[in-house]
């Protein structure tokens, strides 16, 4: 029996595709979200007929946000599911235009292809609209602030744009008490999580304590002599001496503690 051989294409590197990476993202939240709100009309928390929609409920929407202009980028398709039914969507057809549809588009390829191309440019036009950035300015600007002095915190996005918007809220003596917040988290994979919480009573006293924005204005830049080090891992000190912090002191080179992190207090 003669056997082909196989191919294994391998890179060091991740392949990626922004704009096929975006659409897996929106699609993603877009479908999980629709997944929480057949869940809360099943347990009575959600009523079409009776209650404001969920986007509105939520005082703040806090999203995983590789990077800053991400949450904006994505939720026009959330937005567009949730008001579709709205007297106010006509208006945004009238403004933008109709949406397309898979059906209007041939079923092969190429006309797939087509509709997501047509989609990703109406997804543009609703993030245009007034509407779109009346909600933005309300319930996603707040979030944001951190992640863009930062950047890409991976799966520590989400939390960093909690505390984003409890610090701003904070500073602006805003009341959340007892608010509502949607969160929308994303694995790379092309997994995506909807849930929303409840701002506690002592929210203040908590974010009192994060002085996030004061923390990042103390940062140190480095140039990329040291950046490059830090990558390969060459460099055996720390940029800046740990102060009353847990600091990373050895990482397992071998056996089973290979690539065990070992963390120590240092005062």
């Amino acid at each position: 029996m003669f056997e082909s051989p196989m191919l294994q294409i391998h890179k060091d590197t991740p392949i990626f595709d922004g704009q096929f990476s975006n659409r897996c993202y929106s699609e993603s939240v877009k479908q999980a979200f629709i997944n929480f709100r057949e869940k809360a009309i099943r347990e009575g928390r959600y009523s079409p007929e009776n209650d404001e929609i969920l986007t509105n409920q939520w005082s703040r929407i806090i999203v995983h946000l590789p990077y800053a202009f991400q949450g904006k980028r994505m939720f026009p398709d959330v937005f567009r599911h949730d008001r579709r039914h709205l007297p106010m969507w006509a208006e945004i057809v009238e403004q933008i235009g109709p949406e397309p549809m898979p059906e209007d588009f041939p079923d092969t390829s190429e006309g797939i292809e087509e509709f997501e191309r047509a989609n990703d440019s109406y997804r543009r036009l609703i993030s245009k609209t007034d509407a779109f950035q009346i909600f933005v300015d309300e319930k996603i600007e707040r979030t944001t602030r951190a992640s863009s002095l930062i950047g890409n915190q991976y799966t520590g996005s989400i939390f960093l744009a909690l505390m984003s918007t409890m610090e701003s809220d904070y500073i602006e003596n805003i009341d959340m008490s007892g608010e509502k917040l949607g969160l929308c988290g994303y694995g790379s994979g092309a997994k995506a999580k909807v849930f929303e919480g409840i701002v506690q009573p002592q929210w203040r006293e908590i974010a009192s304590r994060f002085h996030l924005f004061e923390r990042l204005s103390e940062r140190h830049p480095i140039n990329k002599t040291v950046y490059e080090a830090l990558h390969r891992g060459s460099r055996k000190r720390s940029v800046v001496k740990p102060n009353d912090e847990f600091a990373l002191v050895s990482i397992g080179a071998e056996g089973n503690l290979e690539g065990q992190r070992v963390y120590r207090w240092a005062e």
